[in-house]
């Protein structure tokens, strides 16, 4: 293999462990924001890692055929351990920002939808059922007229 096809694999597997650890940071920053259950924790480290693997088989497969050399594995260390030193700290921060700005997002996506479908709505609603409450009250009104309710059983003489 020439060097120059060497150094292209390396920096396209290094680069894939830059993703890979970006990929990280995106889980770990979503399961301490979600704090799921130990179970599914345990599902999504599962998956996480299959994809992983699959992202890694991929490289491998384009970068060299899937030789697996020793420079490979430098290269995906080292892009892992790069993107941790420099990036990590900022993509964390930009990862929750975006989280938040999605958060508030839904929240006015979810305000617009009240104000514009449901609460308009429900007036509606609670305006045709006017006629239908008096007349009700004025139904119960005159049945507790018309038919009281009987005595207490103290009142009752005996017969």
């Amino acid at each position: 293999m020439e060097f120059s096809a060497q150094v292209s694999t390396f920096l396209l597997i290094a680069a894939t462990g830059i993703l890979l650890g970006v990929l990280f940071d995106t889980y770990r920053v979503l399961r301490g924001v979600f704090r799921p259950p130990w179970l599914i924790t345990s599902v999504a480290d599962l998956l996480y890692w299959l994809v992983a693997a699959g992202i890694a088989f991929l490289a491998l497969i384009l970068g060299n055929w899937g030789e697996l050399r020793f420079y490979v594995f430098i290269a995906m260390i080292s892009g892992v351990a790069v993107y941790y030193r420099l990036a990590s700290r900022y993509v964390v921060k930009l990862i929750m920002a975006l989280l938040k700005l999605l958060a508030s997002s839904w929240r006015s996506a979810k305000r617009v939808v009240v104000f514009t479908i449901v609460k308009p709505v429900r007036f509606v609603v609670r305006t045709s059922l006017l006629p239908f409450r008096y007349m009700g009250r004025r139904y119960s009104a005159w049945c507790k007229k018309r038919f009281p309710p009987p005595p207490p059983p103290e009142e009752i003489p005996p017969q």
